[in-house]
């Protein structure tokens, strides 16, 4: 029974979520699939917290996800989706071949996570140090689960991380009954498969199908996804949250909805309860919309204003979780101003960027080619508001991570190493839908209704948001 009302919780608590945003086909499904699992896990961490451990406390939990997710779906009024996109600069036979490679990879990166799992069926050290740990933490402790977050714990342990991954985890093994490696193996490969399969969806959306498949191959054949994904660590479910949002951003702008600034802004708020970039990476996405031309200056306000509110619930849980459970961090714990303009630790850290970049993963020619493709194309064809955003707020998540690296008290280029790689999957398929959104223009046959182009065949006069978008 329990199982049952669990997955009911998840799967109509999803449906309300994505329904707010403008969008259907395989772009719900994966954004309903991460909201699911993230409202699931929130309202966990809320019941834990405010009324225990006790199993009929989590059955009250699923049972007011239900029905209050039935309540949105009944009386939310119907929105037309996004529309479709027909052309995209690719012929019917060209479409194909990315299509093919598409699943051919999928098949091989789904056989290389089960091999990977099967041979370290723990993850990664942070899985086994960090998330899993606590999951069981939270799963065995009953009423003492506050020892999770003990100051006796070493730091390696992290306290202070936020829980929507052991959340879920932990919510799995209580329902299965079992710890079993696989539990958080299946977690993980679902928000890989998500990030994979949203990154296609919304790029097909905005760009085409055959720009879609490709967008969501490289993604998939990126060397250290699957590594990174196998691992079992929260930076793929990082990532696919950044993606929901930075995606549809995107849509916002360019189909001149602004209302699915909300949904984006609960979709950066994820990200921020899955780990502390996260936090980062959403007030990044809210200066890039501020400062970004978008639109004139006050609707730029409004729609920072849609994102913030979007973001609101999660970020008041996670301010709770900070102030009240977990408010100290081993990055922040000395004064750090003598090291932010210390010259030589950024002179080390430079030359440890410009390695990594160059060997990260094993697969620096993805990195390099990347960066150098971002940088000429931002030259040479028109701007994009959209793409602009993104990559806005990408920039403005490595400057800040960097000031990071220099402020905080471990030894640099050891913390620098051991860290970085994580930080560039968790924002690489973002970059990747900034990369598709200034290299490809809108399919003609992809117009929306209020965009500026079908406004002008009506004879009308374009708004400032869609005036700017066609700029």
């Amino acid at each position: 029974m329990s199982a049952i009302l669990a997955a009911a919780a998840v799967a109509i608590a999803a449906a309300a979520a994505a329904s707010l945003a403008p969008v259907r086909g395989v772009f719900r499904a994966a954004l309903a699939l991460l909201f699911g699992l993230g409202i699931w896990s929130a309202g966990y961490c809320v019941a834990l917290f405010a009324a225990g451990a006790d199993p009929r406390v989590r059955l009250v939990k699923d049972a007011l996800l239900v029905a209050a997710g039935t309540g949105v779906l009944l009386l939310r009024p119907a929105r037309p989706a996004a529309a479709q996109t027909h052309e995209s600069g690719f012929t019917r036979s060209t479409l194909r071949w990315p299509a093919y490679a598409l699943a051919v990879t999928a098949v091989l990166a789904t056989a290389f996570f089960a091999e990977h799992t099967i041979r370290h069926p723990d993850g990664g050290w942070d899985a086994w140090a960090i998330w899993n740990l606590r999951a069981r933490f939270l799963a065995r402790g009953g009423a003492g689960f506050r020892a999770a977050f003990s100051p006796e714990l070493l730091f390696w342990a992290h306290r202070d991380y936020p829980l929507l991954l052991p959340g879920v985890v932990a919510q799995a093994f209580l329902l299965f009954r079992s710890e079993s490696p696989w539990v958080p193996a299946a977690v993980s490969y679902s928000f890989a498969a998500s990030a994979v399969a949203l990154l296609g969806a919304a790029v097909r959306e905005l760009r085409g199908p055959g720009w879609g498949a490709l967008a969501a191959l490289a993604l998939l054949s990126t060397p250290c996804f699957v590594g990174f994904a196998s691992n079992q660590q929260a930076d793929v479910p990082v990532g696919a949250f950044v993606l929901a949002a930075c995606s549809l951003i995107a849509l916002a702008l360019e189909s001149a909805q602004p209302r699915t600034l909300l949904p984006a802004g609960f979709a950066a708020s994820l990200a921020a309860w899955t780990k502390n970039e996260g936090a980062l990476y959403l007030g990044c996405l809210a200066a890039g919309l501020l400062v970004t031309r978008w639109a004139p200056p006050r609707e730029r306000v409004r729609g920072l204003f849609r994102f913030g509110l979007g973001a609101l619930p999660l970020l008041l849980l996670l301010a709770w979780f900070k102030l009240r459970v977990a408010h100290e961090s081993d990055l922040f714990g000395e004064p750090t101003a003598a090291r932010l303009l210390d010259p030589g630790r950024w002179g080390e850290l430079l030359a440890g960027l410009l390695r990594r970049i160059v060997y990260f993963q094993d697969w620096a020619l993805w990195l390099v080619a990347g960066i150098a493709l971002f940088a000429i194309s931002l030259l040479r064809l028109p701007r994009r508001p959209a793409a602009r955003v993104v990559g806005v707020a990408i920039a403005l998540a490595l400057a800040v991570t960097l000031a990071v690296y220099v402020i905080q008290p471990h030894p640099l280029l050891w913390f620098f190493r051991a860290s970085i790689d994580r930080v560039l999957i968790q924002l690489w398929p973002s970059a990747l839908l900034a990369l598709v959104l200034v290299l490809a223009s809108q399919p003609a046959g992809g117009t929306s209704p209020n965009s500026g182009a079908a406004v002008d065949r009506a004879g009308a006069s374009p708004s400032p948001q869609a005036s700017a978008n066609d700029r």
